[in-house]
Order: C-alpha cells, then structure tokens, then sequence
C-alpha cells in the first residue's frame, strides 16, 4: 500500500531514498521538515525534506512513530552545510548549478538566439540566472552555485570555478562578481521591495573547491511574491523537484493563494 500525504507532516519520522543516491538502494531515517510533492500519492513515493537537510522519496513509516521537531535554534546551531556537500548531492528541489553567470557576453546576438530562445525572445546568461533565483524564493528556498557545470550524459559534475570570468568584469576581483550579481541580475529584473532587503531573502559568498572557486547563492523562502519583469513582462517562476518552470494563469493563481 502507498504512503499518502494524509500519513505525512512535518516531524513524522520515514525512511527515505535519498536523491543524492543513484542505486535507488540507500534508505536514510528521519524526522520530516517539508512535503515536498503537492499530490496525495505517487507510485515511487512523496517527495520530502528531512530536518537533517536530505531531500528523497518515502518509502516507509517508521514504527512507533512520535513527532519531532527542530527548533529555529537548533537549526542555527547546526551550521550551514558545506559547499562540497551541496556539490555531492547533486540537483534538487533545494540546489541548482549553473556553470556560469557571464558565458552570453562573449557570443554575438545570432549565437545567443541559437542558444536560448523563449516567449521573452533571447535570453542573456543574466536573464537566466535570475530565473534560477526567483524560482527558489517562490518556492522553498536553496542553494545555487555557479561554477559546476553538469555533464549529463555521464550523470555527473565538474566543479569550473568562476575564475574565467572575472577578467570580464570592470572590477576584475570577487568583489566585483558580487556587484555585477547585485547591479546587472538582481537590481534590473526583481522588485523593488527585494532589491531593498537583499540580505533578507539571498547571501552571496564565495568557496575555494580544490584550485576552483565558485559562486554559492543562498536563498530563503520568501514572504511575498516574486515576480521577474523581463523585457517589460512580468513573469512567475518556482521551483519544482529538480527544475525551474514558469507558471501561468489559474496554475499560478491556485499556487499563489497557497503558497502566500
């Protein structure tokens, strides 16, 4: 018999696969923090967040079942995760890798439409990073590192660093990515209400992994709506399992007046 949502809320202890794990074979126990999937029942089992940080599928009820829960205290006691743990997990609900922010700059306007093209006609890297962001605090908050480029057909990820791109900035230190994220991606397509609270809702930082560094962008869940305005159209994005998608229309209103 599935397990179904009713079975499910936050401090139900499961046991989970987790999806860091590619034999679908690992089985990790834990207390629920968030449900993740919205329908009542799936076949290979609800998506949930643990309060240890792992994202998987339920596959059991735990015996004796007695809820807990992890204070706001003790999650802050317990420490942001490392870069290399975000790296290792892989995508997610909570994690996104981009290789990079800058890669459109050097391409003419032709390459750019051959590349990307959407209803907002070309997209810049830019324009997509801000996607990626917005998706995350429309939904539930995550990680989104840039410089990890994923190599699909082998289901795996190359840590590139961000070190190739900052000679193209005018300010050509880490300082200076930090304001190009601020001045070029989040200052020209987010609201004003976000742009003004920045530290409220994303932390930017910077890790050396092995001789590469990376981008690391935090986001929490935010408390009001997000909306992208991309070449004069406002446009909705979420985060959904492992990907990025665009909501319309009563979708989007039935998502809004849930979610806010």
């Amino acid at each position: 018999m599935s397990i179904t949502a009713e079975q499910l809320q936050k401090g139900t202890r499961v046991k989970i696969n987790p999806q860091s794990d590619r034999t679908r074979k690992i089985l990790v126990e834990g207390a629920i923090d968030v449900v993740l999937t919205k329908a009542g029942d799936h076949p290979h089992g609800l998506l949930v967040k643990l309060q240890s940080g792992e994202t998987g599928r339920v596959k059991e009820l735990c015996k004796n079942n007695e809820l807990e829960f992890v204070s706001d205290i003790e999650e802050e006691l317990a420490g942001e995760r490392s870069i290399e743990d975000i790296i290792a997990d892989g995508e997610s609900h909570f994690s996104e890798f981009k290789s990079s922010c800058l890669w459109s700059e050097s391409l003419s306007r032709e390459a750019i439409i051959e590349r990307s093209i959407s209803q907002f006609g070309t997209e810049t890297s830019r324009v997509i990073i801000a996607k990626s962001i917005a998706g995350f605090l429309n939904a539930d908050g995550g990680h989104l590192v840039i410089g990890v480029k994923e190599i699909k057909d082998r289901d795996e990820v190359e840590v590139i660093g961000v070190n190739s791109e900052i000679p193209k900035l005018k300010d050509k230190t880490l300082d200076g990515y930090r304001r190009m994220l601020l001045d070029s991606v989040l200052n020209p397509y987010f609201p004003s209400f976000l742009f003004n609270r920045i530290n409220d809702y994303l932390k930017i930082s910077f890790h050396d992994v092995g001789e590469a560094t990376v981008c690391l962008l935090n986001m929490v869940k935010s408390d009001r709506r997000v909306f992208l305005e991309i070449k004069n159209r406002d446009a909705f994005f979420v985060r959904i399992d492992a990907s990025t998608r665009q909501i319309f229309g009563e979708d989007l209103v039935e998502y809004c007046s849930k979610r806010f």
